[in-house]
């Protein structure tokens, strides 16, 4: 797709409108202001409806705009959980936690932490919220946008980067944070429109209602979902307050509105209003990605589908309008970030450094703080061009930065806030102690390295409640163990702070309780819709399919020689698949067995299952051509995420060693021992790179725990793949051995990995044999293929796990050389 096509005039016309608004609210707010106005909280004269829209709108960024679309689509309403769950959390912000903030009159998260323990701990938490704030708001968020927005425009992301920045950065420096929660406000108005056009314009796409409920599978409404693997249901439960305590409660990004309040009634208020804007995500962010998936299934990068999405349906103009919605939710997080720094930095680090604790006059203060917001926004320039070069899923990877960044902070707040008996040096300790823990579970989480202990990491989710476990047991160890220092002071009880016998906060109380009911309402809605029944339609579209399934049963036989080469004799009491050309062809045809052909082995020893292809092929790719590059990836043979790992003439073998799937389009493999796909080549590997044919990672690529785990059988060699390129007396083509080590990478049921002590056992099965070729041989098909033949499912669908063949294995021998072994879509 060349997105540089996507916008038009009109459209860069409402672009720049959107710009223009923007930049002129921000610079009228910082003129009106008074001069003697704090930067980090303004005049303490901000109003709730301003609060609660600035919170909203900065936690909606782009990270979070692709991430949540995308899931939609895979997982349908589930991930609403992580909007209606916040909820709670930011019921303790408004009634818990702003009292403390309020009463004693502070402007940093830190200096919080001060007050209660001292200088040491204080230090400590700057330097960690410094950090955090680049990492999580400014860096990360201002590659993703940049990214973004630079596929729409086609400019270079480092040109799009640095229009975002200067636009966010103008008015945050003049204006402070009365100018960022002004325009917040703002953006959120504009997001809100945006997407609620969004997803109007795609129910009417699709017939409205009635027609998103019948091509829409009931489990896409699920709510709550103990079976599901995209939001592991305990690991949510248990892990979410974690990250969700230390992101609304004492994040400096998101609390300092709170901070700006004019008084405790203001911003409980505000929050309030935050929580129920907090209703409006999952039916405008999250509802148009399930409209999506229903208009088209089967999009293998969830990642992509917002912007195909807009480049497929939304009309001139209303596509400009979808990137301001982009700038607006970039610009939201990216100004409150570089504001949040700025007060940190320069209250708690740069007054206590450089002064030695004096105060600084309102002159200094401004001064300086402008000059750190100035130079944080080149921090954020450099980290966001740097980006480029990670090779990662970013929006998965900040999604996971939370979770072990969360539990030290939650747990000093936590446990110091409410149980007194908590000692400086104790949390001074185990906060360092627990931050390096964290640091060292993600890295190794993220890279998938277990150093052999285990198969593979838990979800991020239970990690995260691990680590809050682990840190809260050590700083209770430590505090039995420690005394009181003079440092420590005592906060005030809950009850002097909180304002709780007076009308207004009955009244706040009040409404925090009518929200409680609208979500037990809104889950009971959508717990309904997930028990209805599947429509007729499409059970018979699932049985007329079944009927055409290709079938192989797999039997024990010897062990073959492993070395690429299929002798005579060596797969005789294996079982056969053979004629390619009547497979599905993806591309173009096979109307000559010279051009591709072959046949393919399958049998198990007891000890392994081994898959042998014989392949005839007149050309191969990268030995006997020049290795082109198609235009849809230059990339194509980078061994990494961003390649094409089956870019070239090879096989795939997938397997759904669970056997399981649902009635709902699209689903794919999940990446792991329960099912998975893999890539065999015959000029690029993993271990030997390119110019050695051998074992590549399949997909999805789009998932980095699944990218992590195909890495790790590779290495620890759980699969093997040998391959032997014919020589002229043989013929043209070559010959491949796959070897699979069933207890690492087939799990038939949780826990429970295939052995040849089991009867009989179906699983899942698809293959796939591709043929490059020259580029103008493929002329007309994607990317140039010329052939891609694969043993079961329908075109564009065969990599549905609905659509894959079944595998039937046996523990013994066959007996009957009679019985046929093997059914080509359905026919012996």
């Amino acid at each position: 797709m060349k997105t540089v096509e996507l916008l038009h005039t009109i459209d860069y016309y409402i672009i720049g409108i959107y710009v223009f608004l923007l930049m002129a609210i921000g610079l009228i707010v910082s003129m009106r202001q008074d001069k003697n106005a704090s930067l980090f909280v303004g005049d303490k004269s901000i109003g709730y409806k301003s609060i609660g829209m600035s919170i909203w709108g900065t936690n909606i960024g782009p990270s979070f705009l692709i991430a949540s679309f995308g899931a939609a689509y895979s997982s349908g309403m589930i991930i609403a959980n992580f909007e209606w769950f916040a909820c709670i959390f930011l019921l303790l912000l408004a009634m818990v936690f702003t009292p403390y903030y309020l009463s004693l009159n502070i402007t940093t998260i830190p200096q919080f932490i001060q007050r209660r323990f001292g200088d040491t701990m204080y230090r400590l938490l700057t330097a960690y919220s410094l950090l955090t704030i680049v990492i999580i708001w400014l860096g990360g968020g201002l590659y993703v946008g940049g990214l973004l927005f630079s596929q729409f425009t086609g400019w270079d992301l480092w040109v799009s980067v640095l229009l975002l920045l200067f636009v966010a950065t103008s008015f945050t420096i003049v204006g402070g944070i009365a100018a960022v929660i002004v325009t917040d406000a703002f953006q959120t108005v504009l997001m809100i429109v945006g997407m609620s056009a969004l997803t109007l314009i795609g129910l009417y796409e699709i017939g409205g209602i009635d027609g998103l409920m019948a091509k829409t599978p009931p489990e896409y409404w699920r709510l709550i979902d103990t079976e599901s693997e995209s939001v592991p249901w305990v690991a949510f439960v248990l892990g979410y307050p974690i990250m969700g305590v230390w992101f609304w409660c004492t994040d400096q990004t998101i609390v300092q509105r709170v901070f700006a309040a004019k008084d405790l009634p203001t911003a409980q208020k505000g929050v309030l209003l935050a929580g129920f804007l907090k209703i409006l995500p999952p039916f405008i962010f999250i509802l148009p990605g399930i409209i999506f998936f229903a208009l088209q299934p089967g999009l293998e990068n969830t990642d992509g589908a917002f912007i195909a999405m807009v480049s497929e349906y939304m009309p001139v103009g209303f596509r400009g309008l979808m990137v301001a919605v982009l700038m607006a939710a970039l610009i939201s997080t990216l100004d409150s970030g570089l504001n949040s720094f700025s007060t940190i930095f320069t209250l708690d680090f740069y007054q206590p450094v450089f002064k030695k604790g004096k105060k600084l006059s309102i002159k200094e203060t401004r001064m300086v703080g402008r000059i750190v917001t100035l130079a944080a926004s080149f921090l954020a320039f450099f980290w966001a061009i740097a980006m480029e070069n990670v090779d990662t899923n970013l929006f998965e990877l900040l999604q996971s930065l939370i979770a072990f960044l969360a539990p030290p902070l939650t747990t000093l707040f936590l446990v110091g806030l409410f149980w007194r008996r908590v000692t400086t040096t104790a949390a001074t300790y185990s906060f360092i102690l627990s931050c390096i823990t964290c640091i060292a579970v993600g890295i190794c989480s993220t890279t998938g390295q277990t150093f052999g202990l285990f198969q593979q990491w838990p979800h991020f989710l239970m990690l995260s409640f691990l680590l809050f476990v682990f840190s809260c047991s050590v700083m209770t160890v430590l505090s039995l163990m420690t005394d009181h220092s003079p440092q420590e002071e005592m906060l005030p009880s809950y009850k002097e702070l909180s304002g709780s016998g007076t009308e207004e906060s009955r009244s706040i109380w009040k409404a925090w309780l009518l929200l409680s009911v609208v979500m037990v309402v809104l889950y009971g809605c959508f717990e309904y819709l997930a028990s209805k029944p599947v429509t007729n339609n499409s059970v018979v579209v699932t049985e007329k399919y079944q009927a055409k399934q290709a079938v192989v049963s797999v039997y024990r036989g010897t062990t073959p020689l492993f070395d690429g080469k299929v002798e005579d004799n060596e797969y005789q009491d294996a079982s056969r698949i053979s004629n390619i050309a009547a497979w599905t062809a993806q591309f173009s045809p096979v109307v000559d067995k010279k051009d591709l052909s072959g046949s393919v082995w399958i049998k198990h020893d007891g000890t392994h299952l081994y898959f042998a292809f014989d392949i005839t092929d007149d050309v191969i790719y990268g030995i006997e051509t020049e290795r082109w590059l198609p235009s849809e990836n230059p990339k194509a043979h980078e061994l990494t995420r961003s390649g094409f790992p089956w870019f070239g003439d090879g096989v795939e073998v997938l397997i759904n060693a669970e056997n399981h799937w649902s009635e709902k389009d699209g689903e794919s493999n999940k990446g792991n021992s329960k099912s998975w796909q893999m890539v065999a080549s015959t000029h690029k590997s993993r271990l030997g790179g390119i110019g050695v044919a051998g074992l590549l990672e399949g997909e999805e690529r789009s998932m980095l725990s699944a990218w992590n785990t195909y890495q790790k059988w590779i290495i620890n060699k759980d699969m093997e793949v040998k391959v032997h390129m014919k020589s002229d007396e043989q013929g043209s083509g070559y010959t491949m051995e796959w070897r699979i080590r069933p207890e690492a990478c087939l799990e038939i049921s949780p826990g429970v990995f295939w052995s040849p002590g089991i009867a009989v056992t179906k699983m899942g099965l698809n293959i796939a044999v591709t043929d490059l070729d020259f580029p103008e041989d493929g002329k007309g098909n994607w990317a140039n293929f010329h052939h891609e033949n694969w043993w079961s499912g329908e075109k564009d669908k065969r990599t549905w796990l609905k659509q894959w063949g079944t595998m039937i294995l046996h523990s013994g021998y066959k007996v009957d050389e009679s019985t046929p072994t093997t059914l080509i879509n359905g026919k012996g």
